[in-house]
């Protein structure tokens, strides 16, 4: 890992000063600096903080996330309700009731692994820069700056692009239940983009707060999105006629093709998109790492354990729907509302109950827009603490709550662009979805590829042994490998230019510029970018006799340092 230090400290997790003649009244002025102390002041070192400065980094946010809340951020971002609401349309258009029920549910269990192997990486190196902080640790010297380049790019991106997909689709919820209310009501284009502005606008005020607001706030979306499950299953089981209600056989074993791929194993592949999109977010918790109190442990924790409460509880939703849509699928697919989900409320509880229903689920869906925004603006903040941003002397600067704020309004400033190809047409809108899971899934393949090939991997306190542990990670890769290749697939074997999937062109232009701007002569990343930047080290940056002192601390210790006058 680069250093701004000429002398840089032993990597060995722990980092002391370089020269023995460096006094004690130096040592503690070192100290003093480094954990932000002022004279006669006392702070307490805890474990957390030590493993964050031998990764390189000097403690900046505010460790206000418990293990409660850090779950809430993982279990929040993938918005389990709305997600659903806003994705069935993949599986039910491709395989019906049966392609939507059974890859659910083996779509999130294929996805174990992966959150296992991701855990044990954001357990090694618990940072806010996650993914592409990982890459540079796992990759050698030679080939670290270019690699966690493409990586941060694809992270970042990634995560502004799955916030402004469920922005867009949070959009046509609210659509749907205008148009419940008011059946002549038919959202325009720009409508329905002023309705997504307005939306970013809404969860940019909700991001924009301090930690413990955010620990806070967590904590209640938590309970919000078990209460919005909750109140789907027992509506649509409760409220639905029985004609519209199915049989079990039906629901689990009539298969349907129905989409436009004539082969009904692949019709069924697709409808793996489904699940995809749903627990997408699961590795959000790696994001506010710096913010969690026992990240080693918290961290992976919440990876898994939030894709399985989100595989349980998903699947209950999904079965219940199932169960309580009525047979004529096409019918539901193809409503005018934009939204199956809608016509299943309307045509199950009316026009009264379905508005109370949608009302509430297109709240919890502008809760999950803010967990992600969450995500999205540490990743960027980490990226441009790292200066691999344009503008990162800008974006890396907190506010004055020790949030930051100004990377929040650039994750708006890319989703209200990015929300442009609304006015363009469906097909292009709906490339963003795509685009934010490839990017993420890309970015999730680069460290464990690194960590396979080159074998660098130091392991935390999160671990599955060696040789579960190396299985896990090539099953990750092979899988997630298949779902990239999946997720370039057409809806339509012979596409025209209006039924294109643009994910692939989409993702094309977002690899020539990450690759275009690195290389670039005279100002591209090749010239200022080396991967992450130790800001510990900043303090002592042309320093030639001392380099950071960091007080030891054992695991799950604290104690109180009182650093005294000479």
């Amino acid at each position: 890992m680069p250093s701004q230090s000429s002398t840089p400290p032993p990597d060995d997790g722990v980092a002391y000063t370089s020269s023995s003649s460096v006094s004690r009244d130096e040592k503690n002025s070192k100290v003093r600096a480094v954990l932000g102390m002022e004279e006669g002041s006392s702070v307490v070192v805890n474990a957390d903080d030590q493993l964050l400065a031998s990764l390189g980094y000097r403690p900046e946010l505010k460790r206000e996330f418990s293990y409660l809340t850090v779950f809430g951020q993982s279990f929040g971002a993938m918005g389990i309700a709305p997600a659903i609401a806003e994705s069935i349309v993949f599986s039910l258009g491709s395989g019906g009731t049966v392609g939507m029920v059974w890859t659910y549910l083996v779509g999130c269990i294929l996805l174990i692994p992966v959150a296992l192997s991701l855990g044990e990486l954001g357990s090694s190196m618990p940072t806010a820069g996650g993914l592409y902080y990982w890459v540079a640790q796992l990759t050698p010297p030679k080939q670290r700056a270019f690699m966690c380049w493409l990586a941060g790019y694809m992270n970042v991106l990634g995560y502004i692009s799955i916030y402004a997909s469920t922005i867009y689709a949070a959009t046509l919820i609210l659509g749907a239940t205008v148009s419940i209310g008011n059946p002549n009501f038919v959202a325009t284009q720009y409508q329905n983009y002023g309705i997504f502005v307005a939306t970013i606008f809404l969860t940019f005020a909700m991001t924009c707060v301090s930690s413990s607001t955010l620990n806070k706030l967590n904590f209640t979306y938590i309970i919000l999105q078990f209460t919005m499950l909750l109140a789907l299953i027992i509506a649509l089981a409760a409220g639905t006629p029985s004609e519209l209600k199915n049989t079990a056989s039906f629901v689990f074993g009539d298969f349907q093709n129905m989409g436009f791929w004539t082969n009904n194993g692949w019709a069924f592949m697709l409808s793996f998109l489904t699940p995809v999109w749903v627990v997408s977010g699961f590795e959000s918790s790696a994001t506010i790492a710096e913010e969690s109190s026992n990240a080693a442990k918290a961290v992976p924790f919440a990876m898994v354990s939030s894709l399985i409460t989100g595989m349980i509880t998903g699947w209950a939703v999904i079965i219940t729907i199932a169960f309580c849509m009525g047979t004529d699928v096409i019918d539901i697919v193809t409503t005018p509302l934009g939204q199956p989900l809608a016509q299943i409320a309307l045509n199950s509880l009316g026009v009264n109950g379905s508005i109370a229903l949608l009302v509430f689920l297109w709240w919890s869906s502008i809760c999950n827009c803010s967990i992600l925004m969450v995500a999205a603006s540490r990743e960027t903040f980490a990226f441009a603490r790292d200066h691999g941003l344009p503008g990162s002397s800008f974006l890396r600067v907190l506010s004055s709550n020790k949030t930051p704020a100004r990377a929040v309004g650039f994750v708006a400033v890319i989703s209200l662009a990015e929300g442009l190809l609304m006015l363009v047409n469906t097909i292009a809108i709906n490339s963003i979805f795509n685009l934010a899971i490839m990017g993420l899934y890309f970015a999730y393949c680069m460290p464990l590829i690194s960590r396979l090939l080159f074998g660098h991997f130091k392991p935390g306190v999160w671990y599955m042994g060696d040789t579960w542990s190396y299985i896990s990670a090539v099953y990750s890769v092979s899988w997630m490998t298949f779902v990239f290749i999946l997720l370039l697939f057409p809806t339509y074997p012979d596409p025209t230019a209006q039924q294109m999937n643009y994910a692939v062109v989409v993702l094309g232009a977002v690899l020539i510029f990450c690759v275009g701007y690195y290389f670039v002569p005279g100002f591209g990343g090749k010239t200022f970018f080396t991967g992450p930047v130790r800001t510990i080290d900043d303090v002592v940056a042309g320093d030639q006799h001392a380099a950071v002192v960091i007080v030891p601390v054992s695991e799950g210790v604290e104690r109180d340092i009182q650093e005294k006058e000479a």
